[in-house]
């Protein structure tokens, strides 16, 4: 199956996914806010601690299923005396259901500005473990 690859996930994050099944995370990073503009709801991403550059085929992660998507805007200010600064940035968040286990079979794309998109062995939760 081709699913969105969201990269860089922290091995805590990963695991209390498996662990607890549905989890919200917040996305921050370049690379993965544009991979998550691409994903709909109900869509399948895979997640992997591993950088972007580094996903090759054989790397390991957990697929799940996109339950809810909100992108937002957080607004920053910060002042003294002498400056007054205001910054914004775009972030989501992105409630996941962890469907199984899965494998990178191959890379179909990974071009700066897209969505990294992987072709994925995936083996279901109830067969995982």
């Amino acid at each position: 199956m081709e699913c969105i690859a969201l990269t860089g996930i922290s091995n805590h994050v990963l695991r209390d996914l498996t662990d607890r099944v549905l989890r919200t995370i917040e996305i921050r990073s370049p690379h993965n806010f544009v991979s998550i503009l691409h994903a709909e709801v109900g869509a399948s991403v895979f997640l992997s601690s591993v950088s972007p550059d580094d996903i090759t085929a054989g790397t390991t992660g957990i697929v799940a299923r996109v339950q809810r998507r909100d992108i937002s805007i957080q607004r920053m200010v910060q002042s003294n005396d002498f400056f007054f600064e205001e910054r914004e940035m775009m972030m989501a968040r992105v409630q996941l259901v962890a469907t199984g286990a899965g494998r990178v079979r191959r890379i179909v794309r990974s071009e700066i500005g897209f969505a990294m998109v992987v072709s994925v062995d995936e083996k279901p939760a109830y067969a995982a473990r």
